[in-house]
């Protein structure tokens, strides 16, 4: 009797601990809602600004890997500056420092060097075997 009764606990309890994964899970509202123009126009901004920048990071990534010689890269150059600039002054005039202050992260400040402890210390001379073996007189027989 006392066996039935400790299985009969044990799969009630198995059963309260199963039971909230076992229902069906109810969720709130999560549908996104569509962005709107200003959003919209600030998602291309930005995407401009992505694109020309990478745009002039791969350029000097091949330039410096010998892939571009300088006449094309100094070709190249020129527009791709110019089109990053342009992409970077429509987000200033657009969003002012709001946007400039928003999208680029805060660099940690440059670490300071340790101070000075004076010249590194002298190494201990090795000394010479003595005799030095040029100097060691050879044995006469």
């Amino acid at each position: 009797m006392s066996i039935l009764l400790g299985l009969l606990l044990a799969a009630i309890a198995v059963l309260l601990v199963a039971l909230p994964f076992l229902r069906e899970p109810v969720t709130a509202d999560d549908r996104l809602e569509a962005p709107d123009a200003e959003e919209d126009r600030r998602r291309g901004l930005l995407e401009d600004r992505d694109r020309a920048l990478a745009a002039l990071k791969e350029l000097e990534l091949d330039h410096r890997a010998g892939k571009i010689d300088d006449a094309d890269y100094r070709e190249l150059i020129g527009p791709q500056r110019r089109e990053a600039a342009a992409a970077l002054r429509a987000l200033q005039r657009r969003y002012g420092n709001e946007m400039t202050a928003f999208e680029t992260p805060d660099l940690p400040p440059e670490p300071t060097p340790p101070p000075d402890e004076g010249s590194p210390p002298t190494p201990v001379p090795v000394p010479e075997p003595y005799p030095p073996p040029d100097e060691a007189t050879i044995p006469q027989e």
